[in-house]
C-alpha cells in the first residue's frame, strides 16, 4: 500500500513549488496600461502612415480615407524622383539633411573640445564662464531661429553690414535664399549647438585619472602629447556616442529651418523634416508625404542600431 504521509507531503511540496512559481511570475498586467496606450499613441498611427502611404490621399479624398486609391509603390518612387510643386524631391532633401548633420557635427566638435579643455583646469570666475558657455543650448530653438533670421535679413541684417565693412561681401547678400540659406542655417545651428559637445566633453574629462597625467608629465610629456595619448583615447567612447546623438538631432531639425526661411524653403535648405511637412500639410499629398516620412524612419534606424550597439558594448564593459 502506498504511504499516504509521503503522499501529503509530495503534494504540500508540489503546491508549495505552484506558490513559489507564481509569487516569481512577473506582473505583466501591471504593463497593461503603458502597453495599451503605446498602442493607441504610437502603433496605431504607424499602421495608418504606412496603409497612407500606398494610397493617393489628398485633401479631396481625406473624407474617405479607407477609400483611397490604391497606388503601390508610385508614392516612394515619386518621392525619390520627383518632387512636389513647391518642394524638392526626397532625394535632394536627403542629400541636404545628410550634409546639414555631418558639416554641423564637423563644425561644434573641435569647438566644444576647447572650451570644455578651458574650462577642465580651476581658475577664478571657472563658474561663471561654464554657465556663459551654456547659454547658446539653453535658448529655445525658435528664438534662435528668429536671431538670426534677423541677423541675416539681406540689405540691414547685421552680417551684411559687418561683412559689407570689412569688404568681404556685398551688403545685399541674400542669406535666407539661394545658395547661402545652407551656409546660413548651417551657421546658426552651430552656434546653438556646440554646447551639447562641450557638456559631453567635459563630463568625460572629469573621469580622467589625475594620476595619468602626472606620470606623463614626469616622463618628460608635452600638454600635447598628453592630449593626444591620455585626453582623447579617454574620450574616445563618449566623444563617439556624443557625435552619434549631435548627427541625429541635425537631421530631424525641423523648427530651425521652418522658422528661419518659412516655406518654402530654398532648395538648398529644404532639409527632409521640412519637406515632409511641405508635401503633407501644404500640398496635401498625404501619400508621398506618408512615404516621406517612413523613408526618414528607415534612414533613422540606420545610426539608432549603432547607437544602440554602442550602449550594449558600454553595459558589456562595465
Amino acid at each position: 500500500m502506498v504511504d499516504q504521509s509521503n503522499v501529503s507531503i509530495s503534494a504540500q511540496s508540489i503546491s508549495v513549488r505552484r506558490d513559489r512559481r507564481k509569487r516569481n511570475r512577473p506582473p505583466y498586467w501591471m504593463i497593461a496600461p503603458a502597453v495599451f496606450l503605446l498602442a493607441v499613441i504610437v502603433a496605431a498611427p504607424f499602421l495608418v502612415s504606412i496603409y497612407t502611404s500606398f494610397t493617393s490621399l489628398n485633401q479631396y479624398s481625406i473624407g474617405n480615407w479607407l477609400h483611397a486609391p490604391f497606388v503601390g509603390l508610385k508614392n516612394y518612387i515619386s518621392a525619390f524622383t520627383q518632387g512636389s510643386a513647391i518642394g524638392a524631391s526626397a532625394l535632394q532633401s536627403l542629400w541636404v539633411s545628410v550634409a546639414f548633420s555631418l558639416l554641423t557635427t564637423l563644425c561644434i566638435t573641435p569647438i566644444g573640445i576647447v572650451a570644455a579643455l578651458l574650462v577642465n583646469t580651476p581658475f577664478r570666475g571657472r563658474s561663471w564662464v561654464r554657465a556663459l558657455f551654456l547659454i547658446p543650448y539653453v535658448m529655445p530653438v525658435f528664438v534662435n531661429a528668429i536671431t538670426w533670421r534677423l541677423l541675416f535679413m539681406n540689405g540691414w541684417g547685421l552680417v551684411d553690414k559687418v561683412l559689407a565693412w570689412l569688404h568681404l561681401a556685398s551688403v545685399n547678400t541674400f542669406w535666407l535664399i539661394g545658395p547661402n540659406s545652407f551656409w546660413a542655417m548651417v551657421i546658426a545651428d552651430v552656434w546653438s549647438s556646440w554646447p551639447f559637445i562641450y557638456l559631453m566633453v567635459l563630463a568625460g574629462l572629469q573621469g580622467i585619472p589625475n594620476d595619468l597625467y602626472e606620470s606623463a608629465y614626469m616622463d618628460g610629456a608635452t600638454q600635447v602629447r598628453c592630449f593626444f595619448s591620455i585626453t582623447l583615447p579617454s574620450l574616445r567612447p563618449i566623444l563617439s556616442l556624443a557625435l552619434l546623438l549631435s548627427t541625429l538631432n541635425h537631421f530631424n531639425n525641423f523648427t530651425l529651418p521652418f522658422i528661419m526661411f518659412g516655406t518654402p524653403p530654398s532648395p538648398q535648405a529644404d532639409v527632409l523634416p521640412l519637406n515632409v511637412y511641405v508635401t503633407s500639410f501644404q500640398t496635401f499629398n498625404f501619400g508621398l508625404g506618408a512615404a516621406m516620412s517612413l523613408i526618414t524612419l528607415v534612414l533613422m534606424m540606420i545610426p539608432a542600431y549603432f547607437y544602440i550597439r554602442m550602449l550594449r558594448l558600454g553595459e558589456a564593459t562595465t
